[in-house]
């Protein structure tokens, strides 16, 4: 009796060695690492932040056209209501460029047998540049988005997750096989139900203490909401993230930058917050939802590597090519570059126009301080701005090799000066809107030409190409644009006062006309 105990105690054993390696080999042919050339990477590579299931992301906008298309149906659909970008069709089954497809789980990085929709670096770093309505668009990669409203469709996203009757896997699977003519899968469905119960149950669970997200008509108030379009918060998610808390007080908007020619930079971030290029990556990552565990799953780790590697060279786009009917004005430039030498390059450098190359200013890369410069200061008082460097440091394990040096965060151990880093300003036409938070659309109004707006509306911009920025409509058009007021904490537009202030001793309309010339051709 005992020997036929054992035999059959081998057998379930072998059984189950054979099921279970059997099992490890499927789940190694789920997701076969594709190792992507630097713009690729950065194009379509994921970066850890994968969300839903495929499937359910193609019919989420039919299933909830209340929350993907909050201004009606008549303001376009979900992709232009949230200022995303279409995408061609036969890439990554036609979602919005910045939209990555892979098989990975989300936070875990495990393979999946079923597909997963996640960010990529060209949703917040792609834009394009049109005139008039109906212009042909040019899309401008590396460019921060002057249109996507990001914030707003995470909360619609979050929204159709907490909605327990609508979404159900019941319904997702009648929607799919409505919209392209054949059923989910066994797999399929049962990778949707394990994925909704996971998603749901940690919503839900955050809720007591971020709050709920706002929905529906809501999204698009910017009483409720004033991070609007082409803006994050990125210390709020940090500290969500890292330090677990709200930051409900955090009022640090930020406008997404441009990442041309990174290589000229030594520390990055507005405020020279992040030394090297891959903890900037990392730290932007973990904001928009990756994990340290899923960061270092080799295809998306080399992902991070080398979306870094195609911006350190990647070059802006030149004023004279996108604007071919635009003479430029040489004598007007001659002037303006001596002024630009004069009041501009000793902080941000200056082209060398025989060799295209960035010539270093004396203090690019130093902090100008904040009670110099007088820009908005929110980014630079929010109520964690010591505690998260080192709450950072914490929260990666020392043995993950994508973890921060703290050395290469501020502020430091010895502390750092509070300010605004004096940085290049390669293809600075297409850096609109200006300062960091996004408060002044035009550079005729940056350098004081003009006056500066003090309400304006954001979203479906066109471009001045005469102020050289974005231009707004004069009132309220809540179908396609969203109300930025200055006065708000954390948009003002004040400070950077150079070369005068507007209209102020010296002020010179005509030199400053000069300098805006030369600016075109940086």
């Amino acid at each position: 009796m005992l020997k036929v105990i054992r035999i059959v105690a081998i057998s379930l054993i072998s059984i189950l060695l054979v099921a279970t390696f059997g099992f490890l080999y499927i789940e190694s042919t789920w997701a076969k690492p594709q190792f992507r050339t630097p713009k690729e990477a950065f194009i379509h590579g994921s970066i850890g932040t994968e969300l839903a299931p495929l499937p359910v992301f193609q019919v989420l906008p039919d299933l909830f056209p209340d929350q993907f298309q909050p201004a009606g149906k008549q303001a376009g659909d979900w992709i232009e209501q949230f200022g995303l970008i279409h995408g061609k069709p036969e890439d990554k089954e036609g979602l919005p460029v910045g939209f990555s497809v892979s098989n990975y789980q989300p936070q875990s990085g495990n393979p999946s047998p079923v597909k997963f929709v996640g960010f990529s670096c060209a949703l917040c770093h792609t834009s394009h540049i049109r005139r008039f309505p109906g212009d042909e668009a040019v899309i401008v990669t590396g460019m921060g988005s002057t249109s996507l409203d990001l914030f707003a469709w995470v909360d619609a996203f979050k929204t159709a997750i907490l909605d327990q009757k609508r979404l159900t896997v019941e319904n997702i699977a009648k929607a799919y096989e409505a919209k392209y003519q054949k059923p989910l899968t066994i797999v399929d469905k049962t990778v949707i139900g394990f994925w909704l119960s996971t998603a749901r149950g940690q919503v839900l669970a955050s809720l007591p203490k971020w709050d709920a997200p706002y929905n529906g008509k809501n999204l698009r108030d910017s009483k409720l909401s004033p991070i609007g379009p082409a803006r994050t918060q990125p210390f709020k998610e940090l500290v969500h993230f890292v330090m677990d808390r709200p930051a409900a007080s955090d009022k640090s908007y930020s406008k997404l930058p441009s990442l041309y020619e990174q290589e000229n930079r030594e520390w990055a971030q507005y405020d020279g917050s992040v030394r090297d290029r891959l903890s900037r990556s990392v730290l932007a990552a973990l904001a928009a939802g990756a994990t340290p565990n899923n960061l270092v799953v080799p295809e998306i780790s080399h992902n991070v590597t080398q979306a870094i590697e195609y911006t350190r060279g990647l070059q802006g786009p030149k004023y004279a090519e996108v604007f071919k009917d635009l003479k430029l004005d040489p004598q007007k430039i001659e002037r303006g570059h001596a002024i630009f030498q004069q009041s501009c390059a000793t902080c941000h450098g200056d082209r060398n126009s025989e060799d295209n190359t960035w010539v270093k200013g004396e203090l690019q890369g130093l902090i100008t301080p904040i009670e110099e410069i007088q820009t908005d200061s929110e980014r630079l008082n929010y109520r964690y701005y010591q505690e998260l460097p080192n709450a950072v440091d914490v929260f990666f394990p020392d043995s993950n090799p994508l973890k921060p040096k703290r050395e290469n965060i501020r502020p430091g151990p010895l502390g750092n000066t509070k300010g605004f880093i004096n940085a290049p300003i390669e293809s600075v036409f297409a850096r609109a809107p200006y300062l960091h938070n996004g408060s002044v659309l035009t550079l005729a109004e940056l350098i004081n030409l003009k006056p500066r707006r003090e309400i304006f509306y954001r979203g479906d911009n066109l471009y001045d190409p005469i102020d050289v920025g974005l231009a707004s409509p004069t009132k309220p058009d809540d179908q396609h644009y969203f109300k930025l007021d200055t006065h708000v904490q954390g948009n003002s537009n004040k400070g950077h006062d150079y070369p005068w202030t507007y209209q102020g001793t010296a002020w010179n309309k005509a030199a400053l006309e000069d300098l805006l010339e030369y600016l075109k051709t940086l």
